[in-house]
């Protein structure tokens, strides 16, 4: 059975949390189910696969769910693991063939056009930024919600919010049409992420 679409969705990093074992660990303890692993440089972050080993054990002991980014090869080496597909990456159409239809696919988009080739061609969801600004891309125009608003009531399936996303302008964002919210800096920045994902599923649901 494929599992829940995201309505929380944390995405690793491990220049924000060094320590990412523990960060996603508490993340889970606090509630959060679906953890995206995003290695930018594997040279300074050890091997995918062995960090894609230690995050497919915690959510498997918390009943949770591990999406990976980019990389179909390691997704599929993992029972029921997804894979999220950043913008320059494989076509949709060809990831979902590769996977099947009971694993989580998701896309990272930036305006209408992406989003809706992204879900007309298989995926479960989109990821819609940047929403506000973002340190993780400070050169890109944020949306701001008036725009997400416009592109999330065109998409026909769910839209997450991403970039700038924390506890204080979650439930702006979901006011905004967006379905869930994804993040990285708003839980493993948060000097308790336990908490910080806690916080963020009470506003959520």
């Amino acid at each position: 059975m494929k599992p829940p679409i995201p309505k929380l969705l944390l995405i690793t990093d491990l220049k924000v949390c060094p320590n990412l074992e523990r960060g996603v660990a508490e993340a889970l303890a606090g509630g959060a189910k679906h953890i995206l692993l995003r290695i930018k440089n594997h040279s300074d972050s050890g091997n995918l696969n062995i960090w894609a080993k230690k995050l497919h054990l915690l959510t498997q002991k918390q009943k949770a769910h591990l999406l990976i980014s980019a990389d179909i090869d390691v997704a599929l080496k993992f029972s029921n693991v997804g894979l999220h597909l950043p913008q320059n990456a494989m076509a949709t159409i060809k990831a979902r063939e590769l996977l099947g239809n009971n694993r989580l696919l998701g896309r990272s988009c930036h305006n209408l056009t992406e989003s809706l080739s992204a879900i007309q061609e298989g995926a479960d969801y989109v990821t819609l930024s940047p929403l506000y600004s973002t340190q993780s891309h400070p050169e890109a125009l944020p949306l701001g919600l008036q725009q997400f608003n416009k592109i999330v009531n065109k998409v026909p399936g769910p839209v997450l919010a991403l970039g700038g996303i924390n506890s204080e302008n979650t439930t702006a964002a979901l006011k905004a049409g967006a379905y869930g919210v994804a993040l990285i800096r708003g839980i493993l920045s948060h000097p308790s992420p336990r908490d910080a994902a806690r916080n963020l599923l009470q506003k959520i649901e």
